[in-house]
């Protein structure tokens, strides 16, 4: 039995028709047919076929891309041309019409024609011979057929219920191959919509636009499909499609009512496990970290589908690493590598970056498991085989494997010895060859410790100096710092240059423990001896200082870079500069920073000049502050509550209903645009108390009523009643149960309405 893919394609201008028919089977090849009501002009010119029409299309037409075909619109001079790239053999023929419409068949070659047929192939077409007979593009084309016939020789028209089914795997088919299917996909909803493929067809629309982040159109969408198709086994999938664009777009309560719909409506389904996954995602990134990790181990220890597993697994190692918690990260790491490995290895730059992440944390067990893997894969012109050899034979010298780093480090100078890291890896097998028999290391400083106590004087001083030699080639330099006050006794004849000998392993040390990212012991030491390093380790410098909180030390690093005339430099460290010296608590000269960014940033200012408002407010220089507070209105962000919320209170303070009230109608508007109620209802009851719009006063209180209870609810009724004069809040107030106070003033104002 013989298979063929048939899959069309179709594009209409006036009356022309382009017909695509793409064939495999023993020879793949691909049918262009042309046609149009009247006739036109195409010109063969090697691989190329530029077909001339005298009107200008209507409709836009565009560039189209088949296995063969490279179709190209065109207009010149009021003319419309498509010029056709043809890729490999090829071969174009011309009709006056359909050969079914005339039982002649013109043998002779037309110029000018209705129709052109272009045949194309990765195989030699067969040429037209001298022999009798029919001829056929291909040998194993498919053989006419004719169907049914009447009595009159007519054929009799099939059934075209089926077309939708047809239609319906050409569109499946043409998807899993990644063709565009979008224009198809409209013409089925079109032409069929009471299939009962439609579901399916919608479906797969749904995940198309979910691929080009349409959120809006993926929710508009989903909502029809959920009216119309209430049942369909789909449903669980298109509600999780709808609750990750409501998320995308912000809409994070809506979605994560659709994923709690999910866990509740259809427990232990992948789709269950796949929302606690993105619902933990969400309450993540809002703060809720103890729901998100609940959830995010509830799906990893229910589900039974390990890709799902692996996923959540992968989640938690994420957030634990943001955390600082590494040593838990490369736990979850290490259960996705040893239950599916697969999982990690499935996109080899991403599992390449994970292994260097680990490593740079000291996880690099896990680092050289997942690298090993990953190099089984590769090839040697992989971009990522050579870099990759060079990072295993660096993570064994790091876990003191020399044994393994020595393989990878000759493995790697045997098939790249002018490679990009060859250099680097010779200097190393030199450190590599020393270390790898250190037992005869170890037996030396064995020998020299017996001497020492043994002996005293001169002999003693010149094994002390063979030992801080040998731990200096170790790089033990802690040891070596323990030996300190001993080795300034060492006599200068025995050991010339002490002093300068410890200020280098002071430096290199320093530099070891900065790379190591022990940042408390590495800021100790460059406090305790006033150490100046290499400008190029003041990143390390500037990160661990902020860390261990010694911001003194991290806005010394910083100062070196204010006078840089390169902007983008003088950017990065003063942003770096304002951060040290809020830690420092020096309010004045971080307004004068934020200023001096600014003035040169000019836009993205929004969150210093935040940082200064606290600043000029820390130092009781309200004027100034409440001129900022009006550009940082300029920007609606939910952070500027937290500065408007001091005005007020300022305002309360000094007895400025006015400016009270102007402030919490912002804040108001602020909460109400982002769905956060950070200062509700105390601003919602400032405003009401303060403001001289009584109607907006009233709408505020209304609204507050949905998210408060007890006293709050009670207190809102009672103002609503004052506001409005009207008795219903009166007894609305007094059916409030849990108040006594707002109660108790409401029951005494009850006669007075």
């Amino acid at each position: 039995m013989k298979f063929f893919l048939f899959l069309f394609s179709f594009l209409y201008l006036y009356a022309l028709e382009l017909n695509i028919n793409y064939f495999n089977d023993k020879q793949k090849y691909e049918i262009l047919t042309l046609y149009n009501n009247k006739p036109f002009i195409c010109l063969n010119k090697n691989n190329q076929v530029i077909c001339k029409f005298d009107k200008l299309p209507s409709t836009p037409v565009f560039k189209s891309k088949t296995v063969f075909f490279n179709i190209n619109p065109e207009f010149k001079n009021k003319k419309f041309y498509l010029v056709i790239d043809v890729k490999d053999f090829y071969q174009i023929k011309s009709f006056n019409e359909h050969l079914y419409e005339n039982a002649l068949i013109n043998p002779f070659k037309i110029k000018k024609a209705k129709k052109w047929v272009i045949i194309a192939s990765n195989k030699k077409i067969i040429a037209p011979g001298d022999n009798n007979g029919l001829k056929f593009y291909f040998i194993h084309s498919p053989k006419p057929y004719v169907g049914a016939i009447d009595d009159n020789g007519n054929p009799i028209e099939e059934n075209s219920e089926s077309e939708d089914v047809i239609k319906y795997f050409e569109i499946i088919n043409a998807y899993k191959h990644h063709r565009d299917v979008s224009m198809e996909i409209e013409n089925f909803i079109q032409n069929y919509p009471n299939s009962v493929f439609l579901p399916d067809i919608l479906f797969l629309k749904l995940q198309i636009l979910d691929k080009k982040n349409d959120s809006s159109d993926v929710i508009s969408l989903a909502k029809i499909w959920i009216k119309k198709f209430a049942y369909d086994e789909n449903l669980p999938k298109v509600l999780l499609l709808m609750a990750k664009n409501y998320s995308k777009i912000g809409f994070l309560s809506d979605a994560a009512y659709l994923y709690q719909r999910i866990i509740n409506e259809y427990p232990k389904s992948k789709e269950a496990y796949l929302a606690m996954i993105y619902l933990a995602d969400q309450l993540y990134t809002t703060g809720d970290d103890k729901k998100a990790f609940e959830f995010y181990k509830k799906a990893l220890y229910s589900t039974d589908d390990i890709d799902i597993a692996s996923l959540a697994a992968s989640r938690l190692a994420q957030r634990y690493m943001d955390k600082g918690n590494i040593k838990k990260a490369i736990k979850y790491y290490m259960k996705i590598y040893n239950a599916n490995k697969k999982y990690l290895l499935k996109d080899k730059y991403k599992a390449y970056e994970l292994a260097k992440m680990l490593a740079s944390h000291n996880g690099y067990e896990l680092a050289v498991k997942i690298g090993e893997d990953l190099i089984k894969k590769l090839k040697k012109l992989d971009d990522l085989y050579e870099p990759l050899e060079y990072s295993l034979a660096n993570w064994y010298y790091e876990m003191q494997n020399y044994k393994k780093a020595l393989y990878w480090i000759e493995r790697y100078l045997n098939e790249f010895p002018y490679g990009d890291y060859s250099d680097a890896l010779m200097a190393l097998r030199d450190k590599v060859i020393f270390e790898v028999p250190d037992h005869n290391v170890t037996k030396q400083l064995q020998v020299i410790d017996e001497i020492l106590q043994k002996y005293k004087g001169t002999i003693a001083y010149k094994a002390l100096y063979k030992k801080v030699m040998l731990l200096y080639k170790l790089k033990k330099y802690g040891e070596i710092l323990k030996l300190e006050d001993k080795i300034r006794e060492i006599p200068d004849k025995i050991f010339k240059n002490k002093k300068e000998f410890l200020n280098k392993i002071y430096k290199e040390y320093a530099t070891t423990l900065l790379k190591q990212k022990k940042c408390f012991d590495a800021i100790n030491l460059i406090k305790s001896k006033k150490l100046v390093l290499d400008k190029k380790y003041d990143e390390e410098i500037y990160n661990c200082a902020i860390k261990v909180k010694a911001y003194n030390i991290a806005s010394v690093v910083c100062n070196k870079y204010l006078d840089s005339p390169d902007e983008r430099l003088f950017i990065k460290w003063m942003k770096r500069k304002i951060k040290a010296l809020e830690g420092l608590r020096d309010y004045k000269n971080l307004i004068l920073a934020v200023d001096d960014l600014c003035s040169v940033m000019k836009k993205g200012c929004y969150e210093y000049k935040l940082k200064k408002f606290f600043a000029l407010w820390k130092l009781k220089r309200y004027k100034e502050a409440l001129a900022l507070a009006k550009e940082l209105d300029k920007v609606k962000d939910i952070r500027n509550t937290d500065a408007f919320i001091k005005i007020i209170n300022y305002a309360l303070k000094n007895n400025n209903n006015l400016l009270a009230a102007t402030y919490a109608k912002k804040i108001i508007n602020l909460q109400n645009r982002f769905r956060a109620y950070p200062y509700s209802p105390f601003v919602e009851f400032t405003y009401a108390k303060f403001t001289q719009n009584k109607k907006d006063a009233v709408k505020v209180l209304k609204d507050v009523l949905n998210r408060v209870k007890g006293e709050n609810k009670a207190r809102a009724y009672f103002m609503l009643a004052n506001l409005t004069k009207n008795k219903k809040y009166i007894e609305k107030c007094l059916q409030v149960k849990d108040s006594k106070l707002w109660r108790g003033l409401c029951m005494d104002a009850k006669d007075l309405f």
